[in-house]
């Protein structure tokens, strides 16, 4: 069976996995319709980047977690600095 064969265990394993990132964002929309809880609405945007994510090669998700990292590390030297001046 080659690596290909939608029947192939990993092929299974990664489509069950993307179906369960797929239901977290719709059961995270459907939660957050009518709320106007910012974390409600953040929840949405996490799943939906997760379940987006899922369909990439491992190296376009490497770069995005480097990227979120440098985004992270930015807003926290901004923080500190802040601190510092402030």
């Amino acid at each position: 069976m080659s690596n290909l064969d939608p029947r192939h265990p990993v092929v299974e394993g990664v489509k069950a996995y993307r179906t369960m990132l797929f239901d977290r964002w719709v059961t995270a929309k459907r939660e957050a319709a009518h709320s106007d809880d910012i974390a409600d609405h953040r929840a949405v945007a996490e799943a939906y980047t997760q379940f987006m994510r899922a369909h990439l090669v491992p190296s376009e998700r490497e770069h995005l977690a480097l990227e979120d990292e440098i985004v992270r590390l930015t807003a926290e030297n901004q923080r500190l600095q802040g601190r510092h001046d402030g």
